[in-house]
C-alpha cells in the first residue's frame, strides 16, 4: 500500500483519556487511555479507514494541512 501522511489532533479530555482526530478524514477518530495508546489506535483507525476507501475504489482524501490550538 502506498504510504501516506495525515496530521492527527490529540486531545487530553477531562476524564484523562485522550481522543485523537484525523480531520482529513471525516469520521476518523479514535481514543485510549494515554497518548501513546490514542496514538496506536488512531493509526489503525486510518488504516482500516484507507483500506475501506480503496476496496470501495473511492479517492484517498489529501491531507488538510490542518494545525491549529485552541
Amino acid at each position: 500500500m502506498k504510504r501516506h501522511s495525515y496530521t492527527v489532533l490529540l486531545e487530553q479530555k477531562g476524564n484523562g483519556g485522550y481522543q485523537a482526530v484525523c480531520p482529513a478524514l471525516p469520521g476518523c477518530r479514535s481514543h485510549g487511555d494515554t497518548k501513546k495508546e490514542a496514538i496506536q489506535n488512531i493509526k489503525l483507525s486510518i488504516s482500516y479507514r484507507l483500506e475501506t476507501l480503496i476496496a470501495e475504489g473511492k479517492p484517498i482524501p489529501r491531507d488538510n494541512d490542518l494545525a491549529m490550538s485552541l
